[in-house]
């Protein structure tokens, strides 16, 4: 039989609920600076994207804005050929009758 030294083994119990101890303590301090860290990222990842949906919708604003002019700058060009053929066509009509 091995004899067993009982506060050798003690000693070492107690040692190693010291050091659970300290872990306990330490974890949760742990715990609480990567929920603070990721709480971190998290807002500025969502700064970020605001400032992106900003960008994106002023350029869209933008382009809305340029096709309305674009459309607006066609629709009297468009007047003023149709005004121009109803001419070019009296004005030929008038010259066929002539001959």
């Amino acid at each position: 039989m091995v004899p067993f030294n009982r506060g050798k083994a003690a000693a070492v119990v107690e040692e190693e609920a010291v050091s659970k101890q300290d872990r306990t303590h330490e974890e949760p301090v742990e715990v609480l600076q990567k929920l603070m860290s990721e709480e971190a990222n998290l807002m500025e990842e969502k700064k970020n994207l605001a400032s992106l949906r900003e960008k994106l919708l002023s350029k869209i604003h933008e382009e809305i804005k340029n096709k309305k002019n674009n459309i607006q700058n066609l629709k009297s060009e468009v007047k003023d050929l149709k005004f121009s053929c109803e001419e070019l066509t009296k004005s030929f009509k008038a010259a066929a009758k002539v001959k």
